[in-house]
């Protein structure tokens, strides 16, 4: 018999924006058996699903590719023209997409150092510069 859980069914990611929405937690899917951290919530390549459960992320990482853009694709963003989109390296190892606010998008490069940025109200996880 495998120890390898069945896959999730519903929403995998629910753990994740419930505990951001209370009380502005940054959850990573971490396996219990090798610590390899994952986002979205997938299951280990080497130890399948059983052993992956929800932990504290540092919320600390680099970025590794962005993008800013200069024109508002939805009229929500249409004040904030111009925006980032950021894909940062965490430091615990997955990627994770989000924005760079508080900064000068001028000074936004690779390798950049960002922290999550922990504001009541935000309705998705932000980062700022370190």
């Amino acid at each position: 018999m495998s120890d390898i859980a069945p896959l999730i069914t519903g929403d995998p990611d629910a753990p994740f924006w419930t505990a951001w929405k209370d009380d502005e937690r940054f959850l990573l899917h971490r396996c219990g058996i090798c610590g390899r951290s994952e986002w979205p919530a997938t299951c280990c390549p080497d130890h399948g699903m059983a052993a992956m459960q929800w932990v504290e992320g540092s919320g600390r990482g680099a970025v590794d590719t962005f993008t800013i853009f200069h024109r508002a694709y939805t009229a929500e963003l249409a004040a904030e023209v111009p925006y980032s989109l950021i894909v940062i390296r965490l430091d615990e190892g997955p990627y994770f997409h989000s924005r760079l606010v508080d900064a000068d998008l001028s000074a936004l490069k690779t390798g950049l150092r960002v922290r999550l940025r922990r504001d009541a109200g935000d309705d998705f996880p932000l980062f700022v510069p370190e």
